[in-house]
């Protein structure tokens, strides 16, 4: 994930739906010894066709251009072979991290 991290499309990303308290990428537990794939280098995952689930959290309530901004996350990670499938969560929070349960936001890809 560091390369999409660093790439122009997720600099324009990441202003536009501000700083996230946490980015989580997580995958199967048991897809990477199956796959043999060695978790210190989670980019190796790209190279199967493994679903991941994408978690993002922000400190605020949901604005309303967030879901074509989440799409544009989604495209940019399938655009350069980041992820070809996977599911992403937006859950909202107010400032002492307590959930907004009404306000999340979820995707299957």
């Amino acid at each position: 994930m560091g390369d999409i991290a660093e790439s122009d499309d997720w600099e324009e990303i990441q202003q536009g739906i501000g700083n996230s308290n946490q980015l989580v990428l997580v995958f199967d537990e048991g897809i990477g010894n199956e796959l043999k794939i060695d978790p210190n280098k989670p980019a190796s995952y790209k190279d199967y066709d493994v679903v991941p689930t994408i978690r993002i959290t922000l400190s605020r309530k949901k604005q309303y251009a967030d879901e074509d901004r989440y799409t544009e996350i989604i495209a940019a990670l399938k655009k350069d072979a980041w992820i070809k499938h996977g599911n992403m969560i937006v859950e909202y929070s107010i400032s002492n991290g307590v959930p907004l349960e009404d306000e999340e936001w979820s995707q299957s890809f």
